[in-house]
């Protein structure tokens, strides 16, 4: 087949080798990753015709390397689960746009690359071919700096920035999550939560100043995750109020690992520039109790805590029941 040119007075006759060949030197000068490709209408699958050195150089494979549709969704998706998503969602958006007059699709995905590191990319590709052939061009806009850029926001948004715990947002979302996963259990889901406060810490701060009280408050929340599970999350709730979320441990588990906690504050020399102190703290906990609204869960976990700092602190309250440290 001949591609005709009329250019001027001058015709010119260039073979579909030669166009091609054009074509792609036009487009390794994009910086943008591109992949060409050839539908095969009889296996529904797609040759790989070339792809641009933005291409090798941001994702890492050559033609050799993914010469079909289905080697480079194999490559780029190693994760079975993931590229099944991926699937879904490309014919979700194929199917919405059947009936409008753009063929675009669009979204953004996590790429696996050569090296073996997972990249974030915007994927842009029309439905029908534009340049004839059944040929179909694929762009591919690093996403990755501004996707870890968001991630960095998003975790800095649910962190308190003195302890680097959950913060008292986040600590809702998680509880409400909790909230849902037990509700879409078919059997008693348990999950508790403990109110947890700093004993006589004003007096700190005046006796020794708020650097140190700072950094009890900081080292009082390290102690807290270390002597925790990996399935509990703990939040500074405010000033020095922590709040623990314990999934999947009702009140009789709960009480252990607090207990836990407190013997290791109990035995820890709080020194600060000199300065030794001892720090004990009060703890409130409960069980969440089915259909409940959160805050209802929360209210009476402060209110055990409550109940401990009127009993002399330094003290877990259960829903009523009382123990004091050594007892």
């Amino acid at each position: 087949m001949f591609y005709q040119r009329i250019k001027g007075d001058m015709k010119m006759v260039i073979t579909q080798t030669e166009e091609e060949s054009l074509f792609f030197q036009y487009l390794d000068f994009l910086p943008a990753p591109v992949l060409l490709t050839r539908e095969n209408k009889s296996n529904k699958n797609s040759k790989t015709l070339f792809v641009n050195k933005a291409f090798i150089q941001s994702i890492g494979y050559e033609v050799d390397d993914i010469p079909d549709h289905v080697s480079f969704m194999k490559y780029a998706y190693p994760d079975a689960n993931y590229r099944h998503e991926i699937e879904e969602v490309w014919i979700n958006k194929s199917t919405q746009l059947a009936n409008h007059k753009t063929s675009l699709v669009q979204f953004c995905s996590k790429v696996r690359c050569k090296d073996q590191q997972d990249r974030w990319f915007e994927i842009r590709t029309e439905l029908k071919s534009t340049i004839g052939q059944g040929v179909v061009i694929i762009l591919f806009n690093n996403m990755d700096k501004a996707k870890k850029q968001v991630r960095e926001y998003v975790e800095l948004s649910r962190k308190d920035p003195l302890t680097q715990l959950a913060n008292r947002r986040y600590m809702n979302e998680l509880l409400q999550k909790e909230k849902r996963r037990q509700s879409n259990q078919e059997t008693e889901y348990d999950f508790s939560v403990v109110m947890a406060d700093i004993d006589f810490f004003k007096t700190i701060n005046d006796t020794y100043g708020h650097a140190y009280g700072d950094y009890v408050i900081e080292k009082v929340a390290k102690l807290i995750n270390q002597h925790t599970r990996k399935i509990d999350v703990t939040s500074r709730w405010g000033g020095e109020e922590y709040l623990l979320l314990l999934p999947q441990t009702n009140i009789t588990e709960a009480r252990i690992v607090v207990k836990k906690i407190m013997k290791y504050i109990h035995e820890y020399h709080f020194e600060w520039e000199g300065v030794i102190c001892h720090v004990s703290l009060t703890y409130g906990i409960t069980g969440y109790r089915k259909g409940e609204d959160i805050n209802d869960t929360i209210n009476r976990a402060d209110h055990c805590l409550y109940q401990g700092k009127e009993r002399g602190r330094d003290c877990i309250v259960t829903d009523g029941l009382y123990e004091g440290w050594g007892t």
